[in-house]
């Protein structure tokens, strides 16, 4: 009788500390879920990233977010449409922003709306000192673009301006004296309809915003032809897809668009009637520009893989005069309006950039002294049904998501998987 209790004494024992011991995997697991964070590609995992940005701020209207910091010259570093765990569409270097020495290279670190300057090269050019042969290696950025902090200037629950004095010089030794403000806007539903003129779906997600940028000559001397000009040039750095492509209307039909950097085949860009298809896979290094004689105001890209469409409207005033940023030009004032940067990660060619980028440029103007330039962009994303998405394109770029020249796209990106799988085998 009593080695029948102390049997089930021990039988009772055993199922206890099976118990606790279940309880306490739970409680270790519940405590491991709780210390993993958010999952990477959210929008709460880069705001994560950037809390150690001393000003960021985010500007929310319901699941609509953007995160921006007024003193990196009023840059957006990214949004979303979904809420905190919703995609996070900009791409920012994430490397760089954990440099101590950060806020001596703003010009690194990207986002999803920066300030910037054009021309880059030539003998206007901002990315090399006076007298300097201009090669990738003797690249020296106008120094103010990656040191110079902005003060907020003004703010509201859904808008914030900032600027700063800065001084930009050139190749010819002309140097810029200005004052930069940028003030971004988080949009609303209504608003967004209104700029495209469209109205929007109940159950469509949206999010977007405006960046507008003004630069004011407070130098004693009007700015010359002859001695260079300054364009305002706004960047936009979004992460990329397979099958991501970049559409741009056109008011004529070109024969080709400027190209830079490396090759193009009918495999990346697709040259239609009134209409440019480009390829925003992150996966080849180039870039593309239109000149202003074909320019739309609008243009956008599709993603099928998360059905997002996003568009992008700025200010087109068709004017003469264009900074030109190809590498070798004979024109200084024969550049693009609308570019687009297709990047790569390659360590063999030091390729670092898992973007693409949409790319605006203002006209440049010979200003007197007090004399203002201003350009402005705004950034719209979609996401949801193919439908409703077809309907936006339709309305806004002229065009079916269907229509899309992808095929060849497609096949060359199926044929690369083949051989990759040859390869492995």
């Amino acid at each position: 009788m009593k080695l029948a209790k102390i049997r089930r004494t021990i039988w009772i024992s055993q199922r206890i500390n099976r118990k606790l011991s279940s309880i306490l995997v739970l409680i270790l697991y519940l405590g491991i879920a709780c210390q993993r964070g958010p999952d990477e590609g959210t929008f709460a995992y880069d705001v994560q990233l950037l809390n150690q940005v001393e000003d960021l701020l985010v500007l929310e209207d319901g699941n609509t977010m953007i995160a921006l910091s007024p003193s990196y010259q009023g840059r957006v570093f990214t949004s979303t449409l979904g809420g905190m765990d919703g995609h996070s569409f900009g791409y920012f270097n994430r490397k760089h922003l954990l440099l101590e020495d950060v806020r001596h290279r703003l010009s690194s670190l990207g986002g999803e709306s920066r300030m910037w300057f054009g021309p880059e090269v030539g003998k206007f050019g901002i990315f090399f000192e006076p007298g300097t042969p201009q090669t990738d290696s003797t690249i020296s950025i106008s120094p103010d673009l990656d040191t110079v902090l902005f003060a907020i200037e003004e703010q509201s629950r859904r808008s914030v301006k900032s600027g700063s004095r800065m001084h930009i010089r050139n190749a010819s030794g002309t140097i810029f004296s200005i004052d930069a403000s940028r003030r971004v806007t988080l949009l609303t539903r209504s608003e967004i309809e209104d700029e495209l003129n469209i109205s929007l779906e109940e159950d469509l997600n949206t999010v977007a915003f405006s960046a507008e940028t003004w630069i004011r000559n407070t130098g004693q001397d009007p700015w010359e032809k002859e001695k260079g000009l300054l364009s305002i040039w706004e960047l936009c750095c979004l992460h990329p897809s397979p099958g991501t492509t970049v559409i741009i209307p056109t008011r004529a039909n070109p024969d080709s668009v400027t190209n830079y950097f490396t090759p193009l085949n009918e495999s990346r860009i697709q040259i239609g009637e009134d209409m440019v298809f480009y390829r925003g896979d992150a996966q080849y290094m180039n870039k593309i520009g239109i000149q202003a004689e074909f320019c739309p105001q609008v243009f956008g890209s599709y993603t099928p893989e998360t059905k997002q469409l996003s568009l992008v409207k700025y200010s087109f005033q068709d004017d003469s005069l264009y900074v030109n940023s190809q590498w070798g030009h004979t024109n200084p004032y024969g550049g693009d309006v609308i570019n687009v940067f297709n990047g790569e990660v390659n360590a063999a060619l030091n390729r670092a950039w898992p973007f693409y980028e949409l790319e605006t440029s203002s006209s440049a103007r010979e200003l007197q002294p007090g004399e203002e330039l201003y350009h402005i962009q705004s950034i719209f994303h979609f996401e949801g049904e193919v439908e409703d998405l077809d309907g936006i394109a339709r309305n806004v770029l002229g065009i079916s998501l269907n229509d899309i020249l992808i095929i060849p796209m497609l096949f060359n990106h199926l044929l690369n998987l083949r051989i990759l799988v040859v390869d492995l085998s």
